[in-house]
């Protein structure tokens, strides 16, 4: 969809005609309606013209794609899950230099920018790095030798206040020129935050950059763009999600009132006090809750677990939200307020809202360079060079429970720090006027440390000081442990074993299972021989095992990994270009690619479940609580007990801790036949096979039992057509493809054994290859200049989707088969076969109008509306109703004036303005965290004036 409305009064006694959108999707210059790829391009004056600043403004206007703040799906095919250790889907390029993130090519807005590129589709036979969903290009303004400055600045509700500018001239008059401009986006949170910070989800950008166009000689040119970015905002959920809760155990309202997660199996004729601390004790004073067996249909009635009675295997997680009345700190009506911010149905934007412990913060520090030398050997032969490098600093604190409890509390903190670097030679050579070439190398290195840590504010003492044990009951543990599980042989004390990689890499401690290759062997958790194991020493925040260098101390961590990426990828590719007649012209092109990933992971947890302790040696967690003050006598409560704040309900707290170093090498060659058919001058039909590829990747974080998932691979075949109808005035471009798609790379949870003899068995996350899947698609893009005034455009794709071969999951997060109910895995797997392929819309379209008042004093008045709506989507495999996101819709309206001379344009806008919200992404929490729901939402209304001065034309 190229145009500029600024442009629709041109020449209008001659009758307007589309103008002519110069692309490089194929690395070299040509019309848009002259490539045979399914590309979307918006020109600088289309991004201003509709006020298009961001990734969600972006998203409308592009078929069958959706965007999330740090990725992007195209037709089915992108990230669907955010984790270390794999590759983006859908590669982002800024001015011809790879990027992995793309947040760093967006946050800055698309100021000064003259051209963005989105290619459907697998792009591999043209650009370096792999592109298995399709390619981003976003290109900046280059310098020019005529002097020229613009400013802007906009302001409207939530205190937004946005600068721009840009200065622009020669230097060294016909040999070097220089471009400087610069963005400063402010915005206050648009979701209140109930509990006591600022409201989340706000904007603090500011972007400078410097970029310098040098032509020593007439076939010699250098072009070099230097940019600073920092954030800092108040931010809202992990993942692009979190932000907001849509429901609570499948219900519309958060459960404040049960401490621990997790259910129990009922006998109801079990109701004598003496045996209160059987697991199947019935309690005629609480409710009932019926569940179904998934595998024979039987009626199974339960009651929710009991503080510091029942054994609840979640590694010591407790309902925040229950902290609000259970120990009697808040009033029902606080309890209410937290139910107004749960949102099970529509949502409007003037109800946005959530609660959290006011410690939200995104900062975030770029810089990056792109720098491009290009020789023309001779009219037949053209060099390029192009590097990249980039380094990025990120920390995020976010709220992990959704609430603004002060009894218990968990929060993300995560440090991420980044250098990506590249190197990219092409060569283009025409071998005669009907035969071309494009061929390449591309070199590659990316390293990444993160370091991630799940802690407290509130200073929860389970977590924060030892635990003190007045039973007694420690000693058998000690005696039960197999030495091969721990460091070595325990001479009557349980040694302190925070981390794993401490004693892996010291000489005194280092066993020879420490050295274990994880991704050659690709073992199950009982083959991680350097897992060690320890009780819970505390976490005072000053002790060095939990804290590493990066980022604040924390206190009460009861997560905390340390990781460590490092990518060395190549390729080199080559692709051809014959006319064989003036009718027809074939295309094929070839790409090998290589990437070798080293990663290392040091993993520490506290957990009261999964070593299994209690149950190896035959005490009750009654028992346990009993004589540690977890219970206490209390008449007045059923069975005459009541739980305490220092009850643990897993076993005994112990410390966790695993090192893996992981090394995985992935080879693949793709490639890409084309025919063309230009049917007249302005009919282009083609037909295309193009095979994609993402390299594999490894799991880290997550004590994942598979520790490395394979590449997903893509063949993509296409029939498209394009045309400008009318004289001209019409321009209609479609597409019909089909994907065939294996080894997705699917986010699923794995049921693991248990880490001792006797003990319960466990669950990790992991990534795992769907084998197959099939999508189809139907994409149609069109503009029409109706009149001289009128135009009128739009977009729309039809994409159905479904797995297609057997994968059996896991799904702990469904809240009809609860763990603690249907402990048999084989009760909570299911077929993702037939189910729609997660985060793809199956239907998504946009229309939109402008229509040009001429006015008497040579100025001109705009007006401008844009709808768009977008299908259901799903946010996990199962195709289960509490992941799938509503189908919403949006409509912009925009009025801009622009002055005789065309240096002053001044806009009024409403975007969203029914205030209608969608939700962007999906996160769900299985039993340890009740079943909870939440999400990332699309911005509430926003109105604003926007004013722009500029010498020249922008």
């Amino acid at each position: 969809m190229p145009l500029s409305l600024n442009t629709f009064a041109a020449e209008q006694s001659a009758g307007r005609q589309i103008e002519e959108v110069i692309v490089t999707a194929e690395r070299r210059e040509a019309s848009i309606q002259d490539t045979s790829i399914s590309i979307t391009a918006f020109t600088g004056e289309m991004l201003d013209d509709f006020g298009i600043r961001n990734q969600e403004d972006l998203q409308n206007f592009i078929p069958a794609t959706t965007i999330q703040p740090y990725d992007a799906t195209i037709r089915g095919v992108g990230r669907n899950f955010r984790a270390l250790g794999g590759d983006p889907g859908v590669a982002t390029y800024m001015n011809g230099v790879y990027s992995e993130d793309l947040l760093t090519a967006t946050a800055a807005t698309f100021w000064d920018v003259e051209r963005i590129e989105v290619l459907r589709g697998p792009q591999g036979t043209l650009y370096g790095r792999n592109a298995v969903g399709g390619a981003i290009n976003i290109l900046y303004k280059e310098p020019t030798h005529e002097f020229d400055y613009a400013v802007k600045g906009i302001v409207g509700n939530f205190g937004t206040a946005e600068t721009y500018g840009m200065l622009n001239g020669s230097i060294i008059e016909d040999k070097l020129a220089a471009r400087i401009n610069f963005s400063i986006r402010d915005r206050d949170g648009v979701i209140e935050d109930i509990g006591p910070g600022d409201d989340i989800d706000g904007l603090g950008t500011a972007n400078v950059a410097a970029q310098f166009y040098f032509t020593p000689t007439d076939t010699l040119s250098m072009n070099l763009r230097y940019n600073e970015m920092s954030i800092d905002r108040s931010m809202g959920g992990a993942n692009g999600a979190g932000q907001v809760v849509l429901n609570e155990e499948g219900q519309p309202f958060r459960n404040t009132n049960a401490i621990v997660p997790g259910y129990r199996a009922i006998d109801r004729t079990n109701t004598d006090s003496a045996n209160f601390s059987d697991n199947d004790w019935f309690d005629p004073s609480a409710p009932v809750l019926n569940f179904t067996n998934p595998t024979t249909g039987a009626l199974v009635e339960g009651q929710r677990n009991r503080l510091g009675v029942d054994v609840a295997e979640f590694d010591g997680f407790r309902n925040a939200a229950a902290s609000l009345d259970s120990f009697g700190v808040t009033s029902a009506e606080s309890a209410a307020r937290y139910n107004e911010c749960v949102f099970a149905g529509d949502i409007s934007g003037d109800d946005l809202c959530t609660a959290t412990n006011g410690v939200n913060k995104e900062r975030f520090d770029q810089e990056g360079i792109q720098f491009t030398t290009t020789w023309d050997a001779s009219d037949a032969l053209q060099v390029k060079y192009i590097y990249g490098h980039n380094t990025l600093v990120y920390a995020r604190t976010t709220d992990d429970d959704n609430t603004a409890s002060l009894i218990q509390d968990r929060q993300f903190y995560v440090n991420h720090e980044a250098t990506y670097s590249s190197h990219e030679f092409q060569v283009f050579y025409d071998f005669n006027d009907t035969m071309s070439v494009t061929s390449g190398i591309f070199f590659y290195e990316a390293e990444i440390d993160q370091r991630g840590d799940y802690y407290s504010t509130v200073g929860e003492d389970r977590y924060i000081n030892p635990y003190v044990d007045s039973s007694g009951i420690y000693a058998p543990i000690i005696a039960a442990i197999p030495g091969a599980i721990g460091a070595g042989t325990f001479n009557g004390e349980m040694p302190t074993l925070h981390s794993a990689r401490a004693l892996c890499q010291d000489p005194a401690t280092r066993l020879p299972q420490c050295a274990v290759n994880y991704a050659t062997r690709n073992p199950a958790p009982a083959e991680n021989n350097n897992l060690h194991i320890g009780l819970w020493e505390g976490d005072s925040g000053q002790n060095g095992d939990l804290n590493v260098s990066h980022g604040p101390n924390t206190l009460g961590s009861d997560l905390l990994y340390h990781t460590e990426t490092k990518r060395d990828a190549f390729a080199v590719y080559t692709q051809g270009v014959w006319d064989i007649n003036e009718d027809f012209t074939l295309t094929v092109g070839i790409r090998y690619a290589e990437d070798e990933v080293d990663a290392q992971e040091n993993l520490f947890r506290y957990t009261e479940s999964a070593p299994g302790f209690l149950p190896f040696f035959g005490s009750s967690i009654f028992d346990f609580n009993l004589a540690n003050g977890g219970l206490v006598v209390d008449p007045t409560a059923p069975g005459g007990y009541r739980g305490t704040r220092s009850a643990v309900n897993g076993g005994v707290p112990a410390a966790v801790s695993v090192y893996r170093a992981f090394s995985r090498t992935d080879k693949e060659t793709t490639g890409r036949i084309n025919l063309d058919w230009n049917v007249t001058d302005n009919t282009l039909l083609y037909l295309s096979a193009t095979s994609g590829y993402r390299s594999g990747g490894n799991n880290l974080v997550f004590f994942s039992a598979t520790p490395a998932y394979d590449p997903e691979e893509l063949i993509a075949y296409e029939f498209g057509y394009k045309s400008q109808l009318l004289d001209g005035s019409l321009q209609l471009n479609g597409s019909f493809y089909y994907y065939d798609y294996e080894s997705i790379h699917t986010v699923a949870t794995e049921v693991t054994p248990p880490l001792v003899a006797g003990g319960a068995p466990g669950t990790t996350t992991s990534v795992l290859p769907a084998p197959g899947a099939e999508i189809f698609g139907i994409e149609a893009e069109a503009m029409w200049l109706a009149t001289d005034n009128l135009t009128l455009g739009g977009n729309f794709s039809y994409t159905p989707s479904e797995y297609t071969e057997d994968l059996f999951l896991q799904d702990p997060a469904e809240v009809n088969t609860p763990v603690s109910i249907f402990p048999d895995a084989n009760a909570l797997t299911q077929n993702i076969n037939g189910n729609q392929v997660v985060q793809v819309p199956e239907l998504k379209y946009t229309a939109w109008g402008s229509y040009a008042f001429p006015l008497g004093n040579g100025s001109r008045l705009e007006l401008l509306g844009v709808y768009n709506w977008i299908d259901e989507v799903y946010y996990s495999p199962f195709e289960s109703t509490g992941e799938r996101a509503k189908a919403y819709d949006r409509l912009d309206l925009r009025a801009t004036w622009t002055s005789p001379d065309s240096h002053w344009i001044v806009s009024g806008f409403v975007n969203n303005v029914f205030d209608d919200i969608g939700v962007l992404q999906i996160l769900r929490e299985g039993e340890a965290e009740m079943f909870r729901r939440s999400a990332g939402t699309t911005v509430p209304r926003l109105f604003g004036l926007e004013v722009t001065y500029s010498l020249g034309q922008l």
